[in-house]
């Protein structure tokens, strides 16, 4: 009955406004990892922060009212924060899936049981190499790698999804190693993020590292490389995704532009909200969340995959609404023209492929 009254509320949701919303959600800046491509551990002790829990959870409220059913929460390092677990239980309590950023270095069983026992959905791993040394050199984690191996076995156990999270950089310069190296790991799922070196200044994570510099015709190779790579191994990159970056750096029309500040968000460890971590623009704070109205800006400024990646897949969800506000307001040619648009074939496509894939939809 519940599972009959969740996907009624779906189905009613994509009719709405497109269905259920994304957001990202800093909940600290602070960082144990000392990565070379990133500034979080620039930042001094005396600069970290870390959102009060209660903050936290009035604020998932606040998202659940606006429609969010997907959150990650990300850092710095989110298992730094000693109010994570419960954080995650009050979100699941309320049917919001929910996911989290780590370089694992702080895995232990204690903290894989109350992750399960709260509802995690999903445990990114950062992985940055196709070697234990080099991964680990670039992270500052001697060992992490063998923490990976010991508790992948736990996570899996504990009804959690496990996605191995790589960021493309120079240390990785053969991407069809990829997959021996992370089955050695106990890693059978992969999701690339892409190299990213600015963002806004509501967010710490650029840097303009030479491991993470290219030039688009290294960026279109690697793209192919990685189409490739989805022949031996779950890459879980939708290939439309990957084409779209393909057309970006040929300096041609992507299909699927970016939903970031329409139906995905970031909010920082200030209680600020932002399309994305990329625009500079705050849309508000938290507490004034509820009364504004997306605008969906159809932005193409930047490659974060955590953004245009679910606003590939959602596309056929809000054609689909505009077809049917369009024909309750009697605009019969513009509901056919939303509904049997031919980008949403391949946003379906990619939607039912993540899932096929053990993706986080």
């Amino acid at each position: 009955m519940k599972l009959l009254s969740k996907s009624f509320e779906m189905v009613k949701g994509v009719l709405h406004d497109g269905g259920p919303s994304f957001a990202n959600f800093a909940i600290t800046n602070a960082c144990n990892a000392e990565c070379t491509f990133c500034t979080f551990p620039g930042i001094a002790t005396k600069d970290r922060i870390f959102l009060e829990t209660p903050k936290i959870l009035r604020a998932i409220d606040i998202l659940y009212d606006k429609g969010i059913r997907y959150l990650v929460f990300v850092g710095g390092e989110p298992l730094l924060h000693p109010g994570l677990s419960e954080m995650i239980r009050h979100a699941s309590e309320k049917d919001i899936d929910t996911m989290i950023s780590t370089n694992a270095a702080l895995l232990n069983e204690k903290i894989i049981s109350k992750l399960g026992a709260g509802g995690l959905k999903t445990i990114f791993i950062s992985i940055d190499a196709t070697t234990i040394k080099e991964h680990e050199q670039n992270r500052g984690l001697p060992g992490v790698c063998e923490k990976i191996k010991k508790f992948t076995e736990m996570i899996k156990g504990q009804g959690i999804n496990l996605i191995a999270s790589v960021t493309i950089n120079r240390l990785i310069t053969d991407y069809s190693k990829l997959p021996a190296f992370l089955k050695e790991l106990g890693l059978d799922k992969i999701s690339f993020s892409n190299p990213m070196v600015n963002y806004s200044t509501s967010y710490a994570g650029d840097c303009s590292s030479d491991l993470i510099n290219y030039n688009k015709g290294e960026l279109v190779e690697i793209f192919e490389e990685i189409k490739a790579l989805k022949k031996q191994f779950r890459v879980l990159n939708p290939t439309a995704s990957l084409n779209d970056m393909i057309r970006l750096f040929k300096d041609k029309e992507v299909k699927f532009t970016c939903l970031g500040g329409y139906k995905s968000f970031y909010v920082d460890w200030n209680l600020n909200v932002f399309p994305c971590q990329t625009l500079e623009e705050k849309i508000c704070h938290i507490d004034e969340f509820n009364s504004t109205v997306p605008v969906n800006n159809e932005c193409n400024i930047c490659i974060n995959e955590c953004y245009r990646e679910p606003s590939l897949m959602q596309f056929v969800a809000i054609s689909i609404s505009d077809s049917f506000h369009h024909f309750r307001g009697g605009r019969l040619i513009k509901a056919s023209r939303s509904l049997f648009n031919i980008k949403n074939v391949i946003s379906l496509k990619a939607s039912l492929g993540e899932v096929l894939a053990g993706g986080r939809v």
